[in-house]
């Protein structure tokens, strides 16, 4: 039973949501990755040193493209262990990127208690932290929503549900496997 029916926001089948959600997912990475690749060579123009956790940055970003690509074949394949991999991956990836936020929250706190000699700034550290949350939050809801989208298709894969929220008849496919992509009614590909 899938979490979402059969419908993205309402307005297309959990199929065409799970490629929209691949191709957004897709387009922020790379976008990432060229901000981080950016920063990283104006670094590396200014002769500072390449830290490890820029290097880290980029090749997490590299690998989100390629379970953003490897989801939107899986979708187009009708192939649900490629869905199954970027749910988990994405999961992964929003429990880390909160442990990041959290350790930034509390080395900002350090720094301003610091810099302010154990006076107040509490001002000063909202004004630090409020973007960053508030980032972070954005990304969480959206990572969520595309999660339960995708995880919706596995399952109605796995299930063997076509994209209408219908059931196939009994018998039409082997246990275990995925219905075909739309459009290819006779299981061929011809």
């Amino acid at each position: 039973m899938a979490i979402l029916k059969n419908s993205c926001c309402g307005c297309c089948k959990l199929r065409e949501g799970s490629i929209v959600v691949g191709v957004l997912f897709l387009i922020l990475h790379l976008i990432n990755l060229g901000m981080k690749g950016n920063s990283l060579s104006q670094l590396a123009a200014a002769g500072a040193p390449v830290s490890g956790t820029d290097a880290a940055g980029i090749a997490m970003s590299v690998v989100a493209i390629i379970i953003d690509g490897l989801m939107i074949y899986g979708v187009v394949q009708a192939i649900s262990a490629l869905l199954l991999v970027w749910v988990v991956v994405f999961v992964i990836i929003l429990v880390v990127e909160l442990i990041i936020v959290i350790v930034a929250t509390v080395i900002a706190i350090a720094a301003v208690a610091a810099a302010t000699e154990g006076g107040s700034a509490i001002g000063l550290t909202i004004a630090i932290l409020a973007p960053v949350w508030i980032i972070y939050i954005v990304i969480l809801l959206l990572t969520i929503y595309g999660v339960l989208v995708v995880y919706s298709h596995y399952q109605n894969l796995r299930d063997g549900v076509i994209d209408d929220g219908s059931a196939p008849p009994p018998g039409a496919y082997q246990p275990g496997t995925a219905a075909p992509p739309p459009g290819d009614a006779a299981g061929d590909s011809t």
